[in-house]
């Protein structure tokens, strides 16, 4: 029986993916019609109950943003395994035309999004600070990086340390691409996959990453850019601190995420940046 759901009955499961691309990836059920069961894989038995205590914090945290966070309908564990419960929804549409109208329709709700998540930015601290020079000194210390990253976190490090920037955390879900972007069954955009998220996160990361995938123009992506920057600071180097600060937190808590993917992940953004 599923801890959480409406009533006593045995579910109807269909297996929907018994393993992912990395090593902590759930398996993912359909129960009936109108939820989806995720179940945490053996060698990571609390990766889903890790995923539902990370959707209720920030959809705590987020307040009226919160409006993309799925509820969780259920959870419990089961032969030692943690299990989520959640309602279904639907992909994107896919294809080269409904696919790209479907990608414009979201990148226009996500945008407006992210602009909320920088506005409930917390106010700049000494704690903050001292997160931002621990993260910036893991890309430092990370060799495999290009040197003109490294660099870069040196000198946005010493900005920091003489207060000429402004550090302070944003609401972060740390992997906003197409595929983390669904539909409910009323129309309304959900995001998804909340385990690296944070509530005590970086701005500028989301938005480079969801531009990439849904395909937002340059020209709108410096826009938005611009803005963000005025929001968090209003300095010069602000885009930068907050970029490499949410790649050095994830250099911090790579977990299983291989580095190789995560050295090609951090170039990419940081191209992305700068070409804009």
């Amino acid at each position: 029986m599923l801890y959480g759901a409406a009533a006593p009955r045995k579910a109807r499961c269909t297996l929907v993916r018994d393993k992912g691309s990395v090593a902590d990836a759930q398996a993912i059920y359909q129960v009936d019609d109108d939820h989806v069961l995720f179940v945490s894989p053996e060698q990571f038995p609390q990766a889903s109950a890790e995923q539902a205590r990370q959707m209720q914090a920030m959809r705590q945290r987020l307040g009226a943003a919160a409006q993309v966070v799925l509820d969780v309908s259920g959870q419990g564990v089961i032969d030692g395994r943690s299990f989520v419960l959640v309602p279904r929804c639907e992909p994107l549409a896919q294809g080269r035309l409904l696919g790209r109208i479907a990608r414009w329709r979201a990148s226009t709700e996500l945008l407006p999004w992210l602009r909320q998540l920088a506005t409930s930015a917390d106010t700049p601290d000494d704690a903050a600070r001292e997160e931002f020079l621990a993260s910036l000194a893991a890309l430092q210390a990370l060799h495999a990086l290009p040197d003109h990253i490294r660099r870069e976190a040196e000198r946005l490090a010493a900005a920091l340390r003489d207060r000429q920037l402004p550090a302070r955390h944003v609401p972060m879900h740390g992997d906003l691409w197409v595929a983390n972007a669904m539909r409910r069954r009323d129309g309304s955009l959900a995001v998804i996959d909340w385990g690296g998220s944070t509530a005590k996160g970086y701005g500028i990361y989301d938005l480079v990453r969801a531009a990439s995938s849904f395909g937002v123009p340059r020209r709108r992506l410096a826009r938005e850019i611009a803005w963000h920057s005025r929001a968090l600071g209003d300095v010069e180097g602000i885009p930068s601190l907050h970029l490499l600060g949410a790649l050095g937190y994830y250099a911090r808590h790579l977990g299983e995420f291989p580095l190789p993917r995560f050295i090609e992940l951090a170039a990419s953004c940081h191209r992305i940046l700068q070409s804009v």
